[in-house]
């Protein structure tokens, strides 16, 4: 077999080194430097962010390692029955503090169902459940949510219902005389005939003998 040319082999090295390179991207010394820089001040952040919430968690433990000295440091001192009397209010403390949060968390979740109830409710209707429009609507219970959202329907619809009226109100007929002159007697079209035409000519004008 012969041998492959030596300039062939330089240029299929050259064909391959550049396609290797096709896929990287460069970047100047310039964009180098503010790309570092950019992370760089992100883990610092980020360092600051963990520095802060470690202090907080080590403020907070020893709070709490410091009243369990000073707790035991009293009970020590107590009687028998002064201790069970302390250990029994605590455990009654505990007990309410236990079911305040039980309470809490549930309260939060009869608030999310009664968004999401009352959301619905205003789609049916036709309206959008904003931030403000639920505030307004939404109640601890079913019901109350309920009636809410009926009260506010039919507020939003009255409004509507009166700019409509305002609006038709403030509408020029085309043929004024023609809507005005509706349901009136032969007498007042007369006497407004006679109103509308010069002093000199009224009687004339009335009696039709001119």
């Amino acid at each position: 077999m012969a041998d492959e040319p030596i300039g062939a082999q330089g240029a299929n090295g050259n064909e391959n080194s550049n396609g290797g390179q096709e896929g990287s991207v460069q970047f100047t010394a310039e964009q180098q430097a503010h790309i570092d820089a950019l992370l760089a001040e992100r883990v610092s952040r980020a360092n600051k962010s963990n520095e802060a919430k470690f202090a907080k968690d080590l403020a907070d433990a020893r709070a709490k390692w410091e009243a369990d000295q000073e707790e035991a440091a009293k009970v020590a001192k107590m009687s028998d029955d002064q201790r069970k009397e302390h250990e029994a209010q605590k455990a009654s403390e505990e007990l309410l503090a236990a079911q305040k949060r039980a309470d809490d968390l549930q309260a939060q979740l009869n608030h999310t169902n009664m968004v999401s109830e009352a959301s619905k409710m205003l789609a049916d209707q036709g309206m959008v459940a904003d931030e403000h429009t639920l505030a307004f609507v939404v109640r601890d219970t079913a019901d109350e949510t309920t009636a809410a959202v009926a009260a506010f329907a039919k507020l939003v619809d009255e409004k509507v219902e009166a700019k409509r009226q305002e609006s038709l109100r403030g509408t020029t007929p085309r043929n004024p005389g023609a809507s005005t002159s509706i349901g009136k007697s032969r007498g007042q079209l007369a006497a407004e005939r006679a109103n509308s035409t010069s002093s000199n000519h009224v009687a004339d004008s009335f009696f039709g003998t001119k």
